[in-house]
């Protein structure tokens, strides 16, 4: 038997019997539990996207699939509900769908899964994240909101290594701004009260809001990186009149780096990696070091016995598993709250952006006066931006102004 599908990018192709027992075993792999579907669900969009080549590993990839799922069908209780499957248990599937990759695609490779793990953990961390996050005040089945979640890991540790997690506004960082028209002077660039919700400031606040980066970057002949990301925030349109100006900081006040968009979840998990990696070099080394290393060594007892003194004595640095664990919590919150807002309702813009001002809030209250955040309004390139909580702290550079036709 053959099925006739659409196929989005050649049009029509055939399905062979073992392509449709490929979507039999896809079903399955996403009812196997109803807990964590949303998770089992992304596995199988993967396997679709990445995995699955049509009409040729079919069968091998659905007896694989086919066993994997028996195997962890077992882990349900014993009334058939899946309370037992966690997180780890998702994992734990992909990991056995690694095992036997070299049978049915070995071209992906053991990096292509880990990968997989980590965009499986942001994806499910975002259903939870993005549901605090419409309430950062609110708790549920005793467990913490959002904000306090937040505070707890900005007071334990990004507070205390500030080197890690803020940064200091240099003269050499490119700061820009535009705004729509010619013949401007400095100051039309220095922002008024706001009438409306923006971002991070509610009606009211006065904040000051340019592109960011640490290095002049060029976007085309006739555009910096920073002049792109400010037309695109700015929503500008094509045939307009716009213009520029750079800024430069008055102070280089405690910036606050929320912007993970140019990091994957897996580099930052290397920090732990390459700190133990490092660490056990640097132990042998150190053993090693004896001369009479090899004859003393030969004897595998004697060493795990030196091994386990010497890391008694040079105890792990608590602070980079700190460092790694909140930049990973961070991450997972870039992955979720920044998000475009096209919104032109006022209410609907208060709604959108309420999380955002209680955040500002709370981070001036501690001391903050800055946040580095991404560009939400193109995925072309990676933008950042700032936001400034005192418009003084940086001021506009009249030599830098320049006009502009957007093309």
């Amino acid at each position: 038997m053959h099925i006739y599908i659409e196929f989005e990018r050649n049009g029509i192709v055939y399905m062979t019997d073992m392509d449709m027992q490929m979507l039999i075993e896809l079903d399955k792999l996403e009812k196997l539990s109803v807990i964590y579907s949303h998770e089992m669900r992304y596995i199988s969009k993967r396997i679709r996207r990445d995995i699955w080549i049509l009409g040729e590993n079919s069968r091998k990839l659905a007896f694989f699939l086919n066993k994997i799922t028996k195997e962890f069908e077992f882990i349900k209780d014993n009334n058939g509900t899946d309370n037992s499957f966690t997180l780890n248990t998702v994992i734990e599937y992909v990991g056995e769908l690694s095992k036997y990759g070299i049978f049915y695609n070995y071209k992906l490779g053991i990096r292509y899964f880990k990968e997989l793990i980590n965009d499986i953990q942001l994806e499910s961390a975002a259903n939870l994240i993005e549901q605090q996050w419409e309430d950062v005040f609110k708790k549920e089945d005793g467990y913490k909101g959002f904000l306090e979640i937040f505070d707890d890991i900005f007071t334990k540790c990004i507070n205390l290594h500030k080197d890690k997690f803020f940064r200091k506004l240099k003269c050499s960082d490119i700061l820009c701004r535009v705004v729509e028209g010619t013949g401007h002077n400095a100051d039309r660039f220095i922002p008024w009260p706001s009438k409306t919700n923006n971002r991070w400031n509610p009606p009211g606040k006065q904040y000051l809001y340019l592109s960011y980066n640490d290095k002049k970057m060029q976007y085309n002949d006739y555009l910096s990186l920073n002049e792109y990301i400010c037309l695109k925030e700015y929503r500008a349109s094509i045939g307009g009149k716009y213009s520029f100006c750079n800024f430069e900081p008055v102070t280089e006040g405690d910036i606050l780096d929320l912007s993970y968009n140019d990091v994957s979840l897996s580099q930052i998990k290397s920090i732990i990696d390459d700190y133990y990696n490092n660490s056990f070099k640097k132990i042998v080394g150190d053993l090693l070091l004896n001369s009479n290393a090899y004859e003393k060594y030969k004897n595998k007892k004697r060493l795990k016995k030196d091994l386990k003194v010497f890391i008694d004595k040079n105890p792990v640095d608590k602070s980079i598993i700190e460092e790694s664990y909140a930049k990973q919590y961070l991450k997972m919150i870039c992955n979720c709250v920044y998000k475009k807002v096209d919104e032109k309702d006022e209410d609907k813009r208060e709604k959108v952006y309420k999380s955002f001002h209680v955040l500002s809030k709370y981070l001036e209250s501690k001391g903050v006066t800055g946040i580095i955040y991404p560009c939400t309004r193109t995925k072309k390139i990676i933008g950042k931006n700032l936001v400034l909580f005192n418009v003084k702290d940086a001021r506009p550079i009249m030599s830098s102004i320049r006009e502009y036709i957007y093309v």
